[in-house]
Parts: C-alpha cells; sequence; structure tokens
C-alpha cells in the first residue's frame, strides 16, 4: 500500500495547504493510497484526511519530519511504501513516475542538484530507522550545527537516489520565473515602490513534470496573481488548485 505523508507543524501553512495537497495527489494518482497528515492541530483539516497526532518531541518544525523514519512508524511494514511532500508544493502531473523510478531511497535535488532537498522523498517503510535513531542519540548538537533534516538526511545516508529535473523542478531555478537581470537591493527597491520595473510576463506551465518545488520564498501563492519581487508570475497555479477532484 501506497501511504503519502505530509507535516503541518505551527502556523506557517493553513490547513487549506493539506487539503489542497490531498486533492492534487488523488488528481495524479492511479493507485490506491492514504493519506495522512502529521500535525498537533487538525483543526481545518477535510475529515477524508488522516490525521496522526504529532508526539511532544521537543523539536520544530521540519526536524518533525526525521520521524517519518521511526521504525515502527503507523505500524507499516517493508511492503509498504511511503511518499512524503512538503506542503508547499505544487503537483502539475503523474505522480506515477515519482513512485516507480527506483526501490530505493529517492529524493529531490537541492538549489545545487548534487544535494538533498526533502520536499519529496519515497522509500519503503522500516528500512532506514537509523536515520531518526542517529538524530535522536544526537539531536541536540545536530539541531545546532545543521539547518535542517535533509542536511541530517544527506549526512548520514549518501546513497540515496536524486530524483532527475525532468520529473520534480524547481519553480526558481529551473522555469525561467527569474528575470535575467534584477540589479541587487537598488532593483528591489525600485521593484517594491514602482510597478513598471515588476517582471512581465509568466512563466510557462511545466508539461511532463509531477511536481515544482518552492524553495523559501515565494510561496506559490505569491505568484499567482502578480510578479513576485524578481520572479514572474504563474497563473496556472489557480488552475491546479482550483481543478475539480477526481474520483
Amino acid at each position: 500500500m501506497l501511504h503519502v505523508i505530509c507535516l503541518k507543524w505551527g502556523d506557517k501553512y493553513s490547513p487549506d495547504y493539506v487539503n489542497r495537497l490531498y486533492k492534487m495527489v488523488k488528481n495524479n494518482l492511479n493507485q490506491p493510497f492514504k493519506f495522512h497528515c502529521l500535525t498537533e492541530d487538525a483543526e481545518g483539516v477535510d475529515e477524508v484526511i488522516i490525521i496522526e497526532d504529532l508526539p511532544e518531541l521537543g523539536l520544530e518544525g521540519w526536524w518533525y519530519k526525521l520521524v517519518i523514519f521511526q521504525r515502527g512508524f503507523l505500524g507499516l511494514s517493508s511492503q509498504d511504501k511511503i511518499l512524503f511532500l512538503d506542503l508547499d508544493i505544487v503537483i502539475t502531473g503523474s505522480l506515477e513516475p515519482l513512485i516507480t523510478y527506483s526501490d530505493k531511497f529517492c529524493i529531490s535535488s537541492d538549489i545545487n542538484e548534487d544535494r538533498y532537498n526533502s520536499s519529496v522523498l519515497c522509500f519503503n517503510a522500516g528500512q532506514y530507522a537509523f536515520i531518526w535513531e542517529s538524530f535522536w542519540a544526537q539531536k541536540e548538537w545536530i539541531i545546532k550545527q545543521m539547518h535542517g533534516d535533509q542536511d541530517w538526511i544527506e549526512y548520514v545516508f549518501k546513497e540515496a537516489v536524486i530524483y532527475p529535473k525532468t520529473l520534480i523542478k524547481s519553480f526558481k531555478l529551473d522555469l525561467d520565473a527569474k528575470v535575467q537581470y534584477s540589479f541587487g537591493a537598488l532593483g528591489k527597491a525600485l521593484r517594491n515602490h514602482f510597478s513598471i520595473f515588476s517582471p512581465k510576463g509568466e512563466v510557462a506551465f511545466p508539461h511532463g513534470t509531477s511536481i515544482v518545488l518552492f524553495h523559501g520564498k515565494p510561496d506559490p501563492k505569491d505568484v499567482i496573481h502578480e510578479p513576485y519581487d524578481k520572479y514572474k508570475k504563474a497563473p496556472w497555479i489557480e488552475d491546479v488548485y482550483r481543478a475539480p477532484s477526481m474520483d
């Protein structure tokens, strides 16, 4: 069985992000799946989504993502596959190629294509408990020394398969979203005060791609109706969000 997992911690992302992610997943999978949301606050999350209460572990934010590697997580067996998805991704095509890409641990790439980005993870449950166990044994040092969970995953497990850019693209880097010349702080000030300096045109829909990642700002909602700083608008995001749910 395929289990799709997302994490909602704190108030950075509203329940709408969880509900939209579920709908995007449902519209882009051809196989049975269960959709789980790890959260400490399930208010506003659609009832069809399985709520998994986050344990109080003294962690914050993305560090909670590492619990998916716990031995016995959700009682899943090695025959179960986990697909973890960040809330701020936009699904633009079938997820099947991600699930079938490799039997090994798969992860999306970061700004540097040789580095890990944990926005998308796919692996068989129960096979990588050492990632959690080694983190938990020295979590204070790791949290102090590293930026986030993906840095620890990369540090402790270097054999992951990185998804190709044909399947997962970065909004900032791969879609011609950024103006060619931004002119630093002066350009930012001009764009903030005078719309004539805002980026012109739109980001084209990435046909043939499964997922578009959003690293930091802008978030998807920031570029639906207008440009954001040096990035062009992408109205097709709203079309993806509003697509009717496939039964």
